[in-house]
């Protein structure tokens, strides 16, 4: 839970904000149960899979910082094989919801995940 920041829902309010905002404008109101409980879970799994990737990408950095020096990677309690598998897995429940949707949120989901990488 540690890795996934779960301690820390600031992040993915942050994230849900923003998210949910631009639903309701794009549905010119509620949007129904459905919608919003997949860009919902949908922010929180794909911020928790972003939280596995940067400890990876940042384990040697985050040993000279106070704040992040005992993030889980960085400590050795996970590896970062172990880290970049849950990411993989989240990010693929995150798919799943998607997969829910119609066909041109399934083709934009393809276009938000090259941003997302780069």
């Amino acid at each position: 839970l540690q890795l996934i920041r779960w301690d820390r829902p600031a992040g993915w309010l942050l994230l849900l904000w923003p998210t949910l905002s631009a639903l309701w404008i794009a549905a010119d109101g509620f949007p129904g149960w459905h919608l919003l409980a997949v860009f919902t879970l949908g922010t929180v799994l794909m911020r928790s899979a972003g939280c596995c990737v940067n400890d990876v990408a940042d384990r040697d950095f985050d040993r000279h910082v106070k704040r992040t020096a005992q993030r889980p990677v960085t400590t050795g309690a996970v590896s970062a094989r172990e880290a970049l598998l849950l990411g993989a897995a989240l990010a693929l429940l995150a798919f799943g919801l998607v997969l829910t949707t119609n066909p041109p949120a399934i083709l934009l989901s393809f276009a938000a995940l090259a941003v997302a990488i780069a």
